[in-house]
């Protein structure tokens, strides 16, 4: 949904308007100056660079944000105007931020569920994170997979350009998936007899494997980004844990800064880690419903 990444983009300027609406108010000047004063001309330039390069640059504010405050040190006429205006941008970059940070919460659409994969187990989450914003669709199917339909919001981000990466990196390195996946583990738990699993005592292993996979299938034939990973038990006699099963997470990002996610998670020992591995029949499925 692309308004959602307009409104997204847009925020940081609603908040640095503010800061100047508010600095221009609280210090008039005589004679009036120009109301890009507070900050600089080319503060304001900046700005709006910046909520252009959302749309193109991956990583986006995470990437932005260093680039631009490095470049600006670089340069002595930049570091002249940041002596000159440093309390005012301090104060709009302050509010930029803010408002960034709750574009986060703009709703997403709601997750691909396809018809032949009947109703979903559950229509929500209570473990998966308050931001960023997130719609998930969990199935049970009959074969004992665990299957996974997200949006997420990337908050980081508005263009699709790099999301798919950018966003699983993020949410992996932080350790997000994780508490994402407590669903799915109570639900793999239901499906070994052999050891009991604790949520919490779960830990994922990535596999060394390619971030891509090209998946050829019907009208479809999409290179998407993917991550696998090896669910261990922590509750094991061995320092490593015990291997349980696989996940597979596929991503797809869109324009607007939504992220549409598909996590199939099987316990060991089932056929298709070994035969259907990147999960094709599920993602095709899943991708030609998005």
């Amino acid at each position: 949904m692309v308004w959602q990444g307009f409104v997204h983009s847009l925020l940081p300027l609603l908040g640095g308007g503010a800061a100047l609406y508010i600095l221009n108010r609280r210090v008039p000047q005589e004679p009036p100056v120009h109301w890009t004063h507070p900050i600089g001309r080319n503060g304001v330039i900046m700005a709006v660079m910046f909520t252009i390069l959302l749309w193109i640059v991956p990583y986006g504010i995470l990437l932005l944000l260093p680039v631009m405050l490095i470049l600006t040190a670089l340069s002595p006429a930049g570091r002249t105007e940041w002596r000159e205006h440093r309390k005012p941008r301090l104060i709009a970059l302050f509010l930029c931020l803010l408002m960034f940070a709750g574009g986060g919460m703009l709703p997403v659409s709601t997750p691909s569920a396809p018809e032949e994969w009947g109703q979903p187990t559950f229509l929500e989450n209570p473990d998966a994170p308050l931001y960023p914003a997130s719609e998930q669709y969990t199935w049970l199917m009959p074969s004992l997979e665990i299957v996974q339909s997200l949006t997420v919001r990337m908050p980081h981000q508005t263009g699709s350009f790099g999301g798919e990466a950018s966003t699983f990196n993020i949410a992996f390195s932080l350790g997000v998936e994780s508490s994402r996946m407590q669903q799915s583990i109570a639900l793999l738990d239901e499906q070994i007899p052999f050891v009991r699993l604790d949520p919490s005592e779960v830990e994922l292993e990535p596999v060394a494997a390619p971030n891509t996979h090209r998946y050829i299938g019907g009208d479809a034939d999409v290179t998407l980004e993917v991550r696998l990973f090896t669910v261990k038990s922590l509750i094991s006699t061995s320092k490593e844990g015990l291997k349980v099963g696989e996940v597979v997470c596929v991503g797809s990002a869109s324009p607007g800064g939504q992220m549409d996610m598909l996590v199939v998670v099987r316990p060991l020992g089932h056929t298709s880690i070994t035969n259907d591995r990147y999960a094709e029949t599920y993602t095709l499925t899943w991708y030609q419903n998005l």
